[in-house]
């Protein structure tokens, strides 16, 4: 259930480049594991989409593979392993349902660490927004709430050829300017808007510390002109 990742930070911004990984069982057990952690609720599609990873003390630790007493669960399932981008753990579900990540590090070190779709405000594209210049600047304002504090907005566009992304992290901004570049020459494409928030984890192994960045995202067809 290997799937590209739809998420803000989690969209463009997941590097497609194999890392370097330590197995959990060569690690001192006295060793905290850093948790990153990430969920998608794709609301057009009705699919949440969840990742994982995990890292030696803290975030600029080396990656760990779970194995051995070590393990993940996110809603009762094992998720899938490949160590590739920002999330080595993934899966899909389908709906929009609460998630669970249940990272066990040894027998009686378990951490529990609970997402929602609450926990980020919905953003949509406006029913009118039906095209983008594809070849000057085109201005998408969003109906929800601006951009908050510890939030991303991104706009993904993808097409025949290729894909256009564009951040917003400005704290109270409400639009996103949209500029292929003179790039595109396909007529037709699919526009993804994502509002990311990055939380703290409620269960820590340690003083590793973590997230919990969950995202909202909506899609739709559009035409490029």
């Amino acid at each position: 259930m290997k799937k590209y990742f739809l998420f803000a930070f989690l969209i463009s911004a997941w590097a497609f480049t194999s890392c370097d990984n330590d197995d959990a069982p060569d690690i001192d057990a006295d060793v905290p594991f850093y948790q990153n952690l990430g969920v998608a609720y794709d609301v057009t599609n009705n699919t949440t989409r969840v990742g994982a990873n995990f890292n030696k003390l803290d975030s600029a630790g080396i990656n760990i593979k779970l194995n051995g007493p070590a393990s993940i669960t996110i809603n009762g399932k094992t998720p899938d392993f490949d160590n590739v981008g920002t999330y080595f753990y993934t899966y899909s579900f389908p709906g929009l349902d609460e998630m669970t990540f249940v990272f066990t590090r040894a027998k009686d070190s378990i951490y529990t660490n609970v997402a929602s779709i609450n926990d980020v405000k919905p953003i949509a594209i406006p029913e009118t927004f039906t095209t983008a210049n594809a070849t000057g600047t085109t201005t998408l304002t969003w109906e929800g709430d601006p951009v908050g504090v510890d939030e991303l907005v991104e706009v993904r566009v993808t097409y025949a050829g290729g894909s256009y992304n564009v951040f917003n992290r400005t704290e109270g901004s409400k639009s996103i300017d949209i500029n292929f570049g003179n790039q595109v020459t396909a007529s037709k494409g699919t526009l993804f808007l994502s509002r990311a928030k990055v939380h703290p984890l409620q269960e820590s192994n340690g003083n590793a510390g973590g997230q919990l960045n969950v995202s909202y995202i909506e899609s739709k067809e559009i035409n490029l002109e």
